[in-house]
């Protein structure tokens, strides 16, 4: 499940010269450091580790109606070859209501079998086209929409998110979603959010580092405006 995100807290560092004679700083080789397949591997090994991570997330509008998300990736494969990552997402959410409470989705009552949803989702990122990676700590995040920007969620606990960003919508996901007991709906789509989710910082920042240095190796993270 892809999100924008808003973050409290963006994690990296940034270096600049000082001094209007002092010369740019010469950038690092793309070929030092481990070989494409040595980081491709890595990332592949520590998307498949990670597990299952939950975690609840209550809305401003809706404070005593909990959801609880749990997410984990599967059938990771990293192919140095083609500069790809390819993964399976499976989320599922489940809406903690109370006894005698009812909940609207859209404005229509939802049942106790359209509590919970689970979603399949296959994503295909190319760090051809990634621009850069950052490693969000993420306690609040928007709705998503546009007519309420005044609501937000709450997660418990915080959660590390390794976000990829590309300069246009270039990520391909296909997602089949399942609302309770009705038929699971397919869609294929290409978006411009992607990232993965970390308990820990330790790790997501590794992970960060390593989708970097991939990117960098396969010529990713240049854009117009940095050709002249």
């Amino acid at each position: 499940m892809k999100h924008l995100l808003i973050s409290i807290l963006v994690l990296g560092v940034a270096a600049g010269a000082c001094g209007q004679q002092a010369a740019p700083t010469p950038a690092k080789a793309a070929d030092s450091g481990p070989t494409l397949a040595a980081t491709m591997q890595f990332i592949q090994e520590k998307l498949s580790q990670q597990g299952q991570v939950g975690w609840a997330e209550t809305y401003s509008n809706q404070p005593n109606v909990p959801r609880r998300i749990f997410v984990q990736l599967t059938d990771v494969m990293a192919d140095p070859a083609a500069c790809t990552l390819y993964t399976t997402e499976t989320n599922e959410t489940f809406v903690d209501l109370p006894k005698g409470s009812t909940f609207k989705s859209n404005g229509k009552p939802v049942n106790d079998d359209d509590l919970h949803t689970h979603i399949v989702e296959t994503d295909t990122v190319s760090f051809k086209q990634v621009e850069k990676v950052t490693v969000e700590f993420i306690v609040n995040r928007a709705l998503g929409v546009p007519a309420h920007p005044e609501i937000s969620a709450r997660l418990t606990p915080p959660i590390f998110y390794v976000r990829l960003w590309p300069s246009d919508a270039v990520f391909a996901i296909h997602a089949s979603t399942t609302t309770g007991k009705q038929a699971p709906v397919e869609k294929d789509v290409t978006s411009k959010i992607m990232g993965y989710y970390y308990r820990d910082q330790e790790t997501a920042n590794k992970v960060a580092k390593a989708m970097t240095h991939a990117m960098e190796l396969c010529g990713g993270g240049v854009t117009k405006k940095d050709l002249f």
